[in-house]
């Protein structure tokens, strides 16, 4: 993990939680790209608190003051929980989901948090502002954990086959977020895990397929990198859940083919 990345998660949990952390030294140019990581992933004011936070720091107070006004013209208020479009999911997650919540008050603590632990993994896999939506599920852990039933949690986490995943999303919560495994309603991935794997991807958004059909039949893509890129993104999530990753995969490819003009 290189030194923008470790600064930005301490604004981020300074600017959430109140966490008291020594920030590195970084150039302007570097407290930029932090800046546009917090800008990537709809974290804007919550790293900009986290700089009034750290204020009495001395590496915060050297920053350059175009830099700062740079930062304060993205703040304007904290983005709501994003959107995303969960019927890319595949379809036995959905149905699985759809089964737990014709039987469970949608709006009790244990379905918000599987609700929001699904919507999680579904950002990791399509690298969709997943440290936004990191960021609610740290919340609603903070302010509702205590409400959860843990065995009843567990058991739906197992039965949508999720039980991985969510040890990975853990993890991130952990040592990324600041939360301690004993807010978690779950065991998390052992301490040997290698969690600069993961943070290594930020900011990186969503860097999509595109074909196109020349004069021949054939159809060609205008992004080699970015085919590549999607299968050992999909690859890398294989050993937590197999079946989102190849149906991540595909929905990707067939996404994609809506580019091509009859």
């Amino acid at each position: 993990m290189d030194v923008t990345t470790r600064n930005f998660f301490r604004l981020l949990r300074a600017g959430v939680f109140g966490q008291q952390e020594k920030v590195e030294p970084m150039s302007a140019c570097k407290w930029r790209k932090t800046m546009l990581f917090a800008q990537a992933h709809g974290v804007e004011a919550e790293t900009y608190a986290g700089l009034e936070v750290l204020n009495e720091q001395y590496f915060i107070q050297i920053i350059s003051p175009d830099v700062v006004k740079e930062w304060a013209s993205l703040f304007s208020s904290r983005r709501a929980r994003p959107e995303y479009d969960l019927s890319l999911l595949s379809p036995r997650l959905k149905k699985g989901l759809a089964a737990i919540a014709e039987k469970t008050d949608t709006a009790s603590a244990d379905y918000q948090l599987l609700d929001a632990f699904v919507h999680l993994a579904y950002a990791l896999l399509r690298d969709d502002q997943w440290v936004r939506q990191m960021l609610v599920t740290g919340e609603l852990i903070r302010e509702r954990g205590t409400q959860v039933d843990r065995e009843q949690i567990k058991t739906w986490f197992k039965k949508l086959h999720l039980h991985k995943m969510i040890q990975l999303e853990g993890a991130l919560l952990v040592e990324l977020l600041g939360l301690q495994q004993e807010e978690l309603p779950f065991e998390v991935l052992p301490s040997n895990f290698d969690i600069d794997r993961f943070a290594s991807a930020i900011p990186h958004s969503q860097e999509q397929m595109r074909f196109s059909q020349g004069k021949d039949i054939f159809v060609h893509t205008s992004n080699k990198s970015a085919m590549v890129w999607n299968a050992r993104r999909s690859a890398r999530f294989f050993r937590y859940n197999p079946a989102e990753s190849i149906a991540n995969l595909f929905s990707s490819f067939a996404r994609s083919l809506t580019n091509i003009e009859e």
